[in-house]
């Protein structure tokens, strides 16, 4: 047995600071942010263990580590205070947290069923529960199948890049045995849609120049007009179309495709239909919402983050596909050395129907969760969610012109911009002289490093018809409405500051 220099103490003494944050995180008055320079965080960990390695790396004491992991935790980002709305996730719910510390503890990888025979069944019980509400499950079918309508992946982006290797192997099948056979082919996607189909086609060969950016409407929904137009511009251009992403969230609008008639343009075309729900499929879960994804069931994969809108830890991705025997045929290898067919219960094996060979316990979490809260707890989310949404656009609405909406929106991003006294009222964003233009477009930053600068808040900004915006993401289920008025006040306060 080899001896380490790690201590039950250590390992207790981490663990009770990883508890204690989960259970008292950050909240009101308290800072979002204990914010440094990398100069001055690096001089910090100076004084306990340091953030760099030496050549010759010595253990250092417990006492040190115990000091860093302290550091840590204060100058780390505190996602799970209310005030942190600046991207599309927020604080883990904590039910997620320790499923994912048991996933770890067990340490076994989702590949095979002899490995890991719980999380098989769980994830195609949990795979099954999604397709279902996203249509693709019928009622009453297996509950617990061999073959789930799809699988785990990491990240938005790499199921997205899944999604799109399905729909080249259904163009062209021999291709992962005989290489393209070099058609040139397009993708379509809104140009409010996610980068993600751009990096997706340049890792496939199929070239980032051949994604075509389909015009959206002024909330960020892609144009079926302009999306029937584009398909037909690139078959007369000798391009195949391969697949079209609709989008069921954009990550800065929260914009919702009309699934139903981009269903229509690419059943017309025989095109493989992808939705990237990756922010806003958890609306599904909640009646009031579930309409926003209207024709999601007449797609052929979806990409699904759970680790958004669902409070799941990083990261918590479905890949669901309308036709799973595809999976295989499209990824397999074929190891004989771990996916022996006549071993038992080879069926359930799902290792050979991804990319991925290894692959963290990720359904153990939502599981978890699921189980603790209910369809009900789930809804309750999204629909806390949406009321605050709706109280910060209130908000918005009765500030006297200090804050004007550049995109109405009606999901969970509240889009605006902050406006200087002597702007006010502002008039209309798109007939602004390129003087008042200029002068919004640079507030926002300046106003961002003020808060980021004391610790009172996150939030994110970025340019929308040419000025940039404030975005408040109402996801945490502990933001409040006197967080949104802590919030608006303060880029107030900072805007008057450095304006």
């Amino acid at each position: 047995m080899i001896e380490t220099k790690t201590t039950d103490e250590l390992v207790a003494g981490i663990a009770a600071r990883a508890t204690a944050h989960l259970a008292n995180p950050p909240r009101g008055h308290d800072l979002v942010i204990n914010f440094a320079s990398p100069r001055e965080l690096i001089d910090t960990f100076d004084t306990t263990v340091g953030l760099a390695f030496a050549e010759a790396a010595s253990a250092e004491h417990d006492d040190a580590v115990l000091a860093a992991v302290d550091l840590v935790i204060k100058h780390s980002m505190h996602t799970s205070h209310p005030r942190f709305v600046n991207q599309n996730f927020a604080g883990p719910d904590p039910i997620s947290v320790v499923g994912d510390w048991l996933g770890s503890a067990l340490n076994t990888t989702g590949a095979t069923f002899e490995v890991a025979p719980v999380f098989t069944l769980m994830e195609s019980a949990v795979l099954h529960k999604l397709g279902r509400f996203a249509g693709y499950v019928e009622a009453g079918s297996n509950p617990i199948p061999s073959l789930p309508p799809g699988m785990f992946c990491p990240g938005g982006s790499v199921g997205t890049l899944f999604a799109l290797q399905l729909a080249r192997h259904r163009h062209q099948p021999d291709i992962a045995q005989r290489g393209s056979n070099g058609d040139r082919l397009a993708i379509f996607v809104s140009e409010a849609g996610h980068y993600a189909a751009t990096k997706s086609a340049a890792l496939l060969g199929i070239g980032s120049d051949h994604v075509v950016k389909v015009d959206a409407d002024y909330e960020g929904c892609i144009d079926p007009a302009a999306l029937t137009a584009a398909i037909d511009a690139a078959i007369s251009a000798g391009a195949i179309p391969l697949a079209v992403i609709g989008t069921a969230g954009t990550t800065v609008t929260s914009a919702f495709d009309d699934l139903d008639a981009v269903a229509d343009v690419c059943e017309q075309h025989g095109v493989w239909l992808h939705v990237d729900g990756c922010y806003g499929g958890s609306a599904l879960f909640s009646a009031a919402h579930a309409h926003r994804l209207a024709g999601v069931e007449r797609s052929d994969s979806f990409v699904w983050n759970l680790h958004k809108m669902m409070g799941m830890t990083q990261q918590c991705t479905a890949l669901l596909v309308k036709r799973p025997e595809q999976l295989a045929a499209c990824f397999a290898g074929h190891a004989d050395y771990l996916f022996q067919p006549d071993k038992q219960f080879a069926e359930y094996d799902s290792g050979d129907r991804t990319f991925q060979c290894a692959r963290r316990i990720d359904v153990l979490k939502l599981w978890l969760a699921w189980k603790a809260h209910g369809d009900v707890g789930f809804a309750a989310r999204i629909d806390h969610a949406m009321a605050m949404a709706d109280y910060t656009r209130q908000h918005i609405a009765e500030s006297d012109g200090a804050f004007v909406p550049v995109v109405s929106g009606s999901f969970t991003n509240v889009v605006f911009a902050w406006v200087p006294p002597e702007l006010r009222p502002l008039g209309s964003i798109d007939n602004l002289g390129d003087g008042v233009r200029n002068r919004l477009h640079g507030l926002p930053p300046k106003i961002k490093a003020q808060m980021q600068s004391h610790g009172t808040g996150m939030i994110g900004f970025q340019p929308i018809h040419g000025i940039n915006t404030f975005r408040m993401i109402c996801m945490s289920t502990t933001l409040q409405p006197d967080d949104i008025d802590a919030l608006l006040d303060a880029i107030d306060r900072y805007g008057n500051a450095v304006s």
